[in-house]
């Protein structure tokens, strides 16, 4: 097992179809790896360690920057199929045969074109925070007047809603609750894999 964490493994490159991808890899080598993919504009540093620690304690964990997200280069794709063909794409460089997903929000959407396109590729997904892309009711607007007045939102989460807005959608972050509920995820996830290996 690795002695790295989410807080102290370094940032790794690798380049396909003229895209530098920045990723992270650590936790138990040897099985299926999990591929987390983030929500609209998170970078690697928004994972929480928590989350992303426990399930390397079981799994190779594999987190990564989007293209035009954070430290990876290229063009930011317009379409979660576009964005599911650049997360093949590194997978493919990293020499992943077969691979889990952890989809959170908009990366639980490119879960599941990677899923549909691609069911010899993918093991398992596990969705959070998520629904299908375009589904009814993807707006994010049942929030308790406890989170509209968040102070965490910051100035980059304003310019996110702002542009998200400007293109027709409409979302908010929300770091907070996403913080509390952190202990709750961990349990769920572990209680899944559980269930997963008790499986015949």
């Amino acid at each position: 097992m690795s002695t790295d964490t989410a807080l102290t493994v370094p940032t790794r490159f690798v380049e396909t179809g003229g895209i530098r991808f920045a990723y992270r890899r650590w936790g138990k080598p040897g099985g299926l790896p999990l591929v987390f993919l983030q929500y609209f504009s998170a970078n690697l540093d928004n994972w929480d360690p928590q989350v992303t620690d426990g399930l390397a304690a079981d799994n190779d964990v594999i987190l990564f920057d989007n293209a035009g997200v954070g430290s990876s280069g290229g063009e930011r794709p317009g379409t979660v199929s576009e964005m599911a063909r650049h997360a093949l794409a590194l997978s493919d460089a990293l020499g992943l045969k077969k691979f889990s997903v952890v989809g959170f929000s908009l990366g639980g959407m490119i879960a599941q074109q990677l899923a549909l396109d691609h069911p010899d590729r993918v093991n398992r997904i596990i969705l959070l925070g998520t629904g299908p892309r375009g589904g009814e009711g993807m707006t994010f607007t049942e929030l308790s007047a406890e989170e509209r007045g968040d102070p965490s939102h910051d100035s980059d989460d304003a310019r996110v809603e702002q542009g998200t807005r400007d293109r027709g959608l409409r979302c908010t972050l929300q770091p907070a609750r996403l913080r509390r509920r952190r202990a709750v995820l961990v349990a769920r996830l572990r209680a899944a894999q559980r269930a997963h290996r008790t499986r015949p």
